[in-house]
């Protein structure tokens, strides 16, 4: 056998041995940071939006959707908005003797509320090194909280948020020309905004993976 072939053999061999070594690997099941079935019936009330522009969605619904598909069979009561299931119980903040009156009235174990706040920034111009180019783009902003309250006590028991930006137009000029121009399917960035603030919002009610490393 030549010095070729068993320098072959032996780096083969290292290689198979250095596999052996490492181990196996192994896809764990993390369970949700917060156990929704555990929480009796959930209460929602309309979460509170502060938005100068009308949205194409409901960001109540699409958390509800979110919260549903992470741990399904959750039962869920939607309320309505803020200020009748305020005044249905007589109140007019939601402290926390609201929090418990809102559950003996509706018989629901746990309250879902949340705020979404949007706003649009000034357009972001940049000017090329040369001033003879120029690039503008308009963003909108999301910022969602939400906050899970016990009714028999009016405890929080979970809060979370999700922020962002997304683009909703974009224009590039060049020497004395347009380059580029976007300002197509701006609803359909809303409703992305939208979808990506509720799926990150409902995280810790998803269930996840991880990769581990076993040695024998």
């Amino acid at each position: 056998m030549n010095r070729n072939r068993i320098g072959l053999l032996f780096a083969l061999l290292l290689t198979l041995a250095l596999v052996a070594c490492s181990g196996k690997k192994i896809t764990v099941e993390i369970p949700p940071q917060i156990d929704l079935t555990t929480l009796g019936t959930i209460g929602v009330v309309v979460f509170d939006v502060q938005s100068d522009e009308g949205l194409p969605g409901d960001i109540t619904l699409k958390f509800i959707q979110y919260l549903q598909s992470a741990q399904p069979g959750v039962p869920i009561l939607e309320l309505g908005n803020q200020a009748n299931v305020l005044r249905e119980v007589g109140f007019d903040t939601l402290d926390t003797e609201a929090v418990k009156a809102i559950g003996k009235k509706y018989e629901v174990d746990s309250l879902l509320t949340g705020t979404l706040q949007v706003t649009q920034s000034p357009p972001d111009i940049k000017l090329g090194q040369n001033l003879t180019s120029m690039s503008a783009a308009s963003y909108v902003h999301g910022n969602l909280n939400a906050r899970l309250r016990e009714t028999g006590t009016g405890a929080t028991i979970w809060s979370n948020g999700a922020q962002g930006k997304w683009k909703l137009a974009n224009l590039n000029l060049g020497p004395g020309k347009l380059s580029s121009l976007d300002v197509t399917n701006v609803e359909d960035k809303y409703k992305k905004m939208l979808q990506d603030l509720a799926r990150v919002g409902t995280v810790d009610f998803r269930k996840s993976y991880e990769t581990r490393t076993i040695t024998e």
